[in-house]
């Protein structure tokens, strides 16, 4: 097996914690400003390939007012003799129409926040707790924004 497969645990890993999330599903899987009043999702799996992607791009340019989670893992090397580590990206972004709530912050700020407290200093990905490494904005185009989260794990070579 490859020296790299622990990268598609990673994966499946934030997407395990960012399903079993109710309110962050409510985020995502709804557009109306007050989605935290709406329905529980009975099936959190069914945003998979449709909001939430185990790869950093969704599959065909779409205009429709959704909001998205794509997930990277990249720039892995050795870290000495015995471990490696690289970067773990998680990329949020709406459509322009979906910024606005009815709770005093913007959806892609509180989707921000959510994946953040699922991941910060978490263990279960990599050695140890998963350190912050950046956030910058992430602009697709001029109809989709929102963040790239980015975290360091550390694991065995």
């Amino acid at each position: 097996m490859s020296f790299l497969n622990e990268i598609t645990d990673y994966k499946n890993t934030v997407i395990s914690r960012l399903l079993s999330d109710q309110e962050l599903c409510k985020a995502i899987a709804y557009t109306n400003t007050d989605f935290l009043e709406q329905p529980d999702i009975e099936y959190t799996d069914e945003l998979m390939y449709e909001n939430i992607f185990p790869h950093r791009f969704i599959p065909e340019t779409t205009n429709e007012s959704k909001t998205y989670i794509t997930i990277s893992c990249t720039d892995y090397r050795p870290s000495g003799n015995s471990y490696k580590n690289g970067i773990l990206g998680i990329y949020m972004f709406t459509h322009r129409d979906n910024f606005k709530t009815d709770y005093g912050y913007t959806r892609m700020d509180y989707v921000l926040s959510k994946v953040e407290e699922l991941m910060n200093s978490q263990r279960g990905i990599g050695l140890g707790e998963l350190s912050f490494n950046s956030l910058n904005e992430y602009v697709i185009n001029e109809k989709f924004q929102g963040y790239a989260l980015t975290y360091r794990p550390v694991d065995f070579n």
